[in-house]
């Protein structure tokens, strides 16, 4: 695949997870890389990880001035890459709707902010990967908001591939399924994590989760193919399939 060489690339929730795979992926494809997130402490631990490829910019991604902030530092964005967020499951009747509200912040609302402040500063050829999830067209239990916004990212992503298209800007979506070391495991705890791993990992034709690599190599061909624009790339282990 196509290397990154002199390329500068910004992450956001760069700092673990999807997020810090896709940054090292993109590094190691000769890509400069800007960590964003709202802890400074672990984008750091991240950026000494990559090496002197990385850089941070500590932002909250659900306040579009903090989020312009990080732009307007930059000279050029050649790749944006959004994975910041978090996960929050809940029957619909007894989860605080402000819960949704904040979910849709920082997933939905800052992936928005990112692409509105950064393709100004994208070149002809510069690509957007957003991040949505398969609850878009799976059932995962007790994540109907969730459902919801994965949903929305994808439409964005199709939408923006057009409007783009003519500016020499590729849109595609990366729609991760079950993946170790993500936000499950930060809303989910002890029985209940188990049932959700166990039940879920039953319903996938591969029989395991998958790993913050396996989401960030999908990314790199999202990022790298010049023709791949549009894409709602499912990477789930034949989840959506069945």
């Amino acid at each position: 695949m196509e290397r990154l060489d002199g390329k500068i690339a910004v992450i956001t929730g760069g700092g673990s997870g999807i997020g810090l795979a896709i940054a090292e992926r993109l590094a190691g494809g000769g890509a400069r890389v800007v960590l964003v997130g709202r802890r400074r402490a672990r984008l750091e631990e991240a950026a000494a990880r990559i090496g002197a490829a990385a850089s941070v910019a500590p932002a909250d991604v659900g306040d579009a001035r903090q989020v312009q902030g990080v732009f307007d530092a930059l000279d050029r964005v050649d790749v944006l890459v959004t994975c910041a967020g978090g996960a929050v499951f809940g029957g619909i009747d007894d989860t605080p709707p402000q819960a949704w509200v904040d979910l849709f912040a920082g997933r939905f609302f800052g992936q928005l902010y990112a692409c509105h402040y950064a393709v100004p500063k994208m070149p002809a050829g510069g690509v957007v990967v957003l991040c949505s999830g398969i609850a878009a067209g799976a059932y995962v239990p007790r994540y109907s908001g969730g459902s919801a916004l994965c949903g929305a990212v994808n439409a964005m992503g199709r939408q923006l591939a057009v409007e783009l298209a003519p500016r020499g800007i590729r849109v595609n979506v990366l729609s991760p399924g079950l993946i170790q070391d993500t936000a499950i495991a930060s809303n989910l705890t002890g029985d209940r994590l188990v049932e959700f791993w166990n039940d879920t990992i039953a319903r996938i034709p591969a029989r395991r989760a998958g790993v913050p690599a396996d989401a960030a190599d999908a990314a790199y061909f999202l990022a790298t193919c010049s023709y791949a624009s549009g894409i709602v790339l499912d990477v789930d282990g034949g989840w959506t399939a069945t």
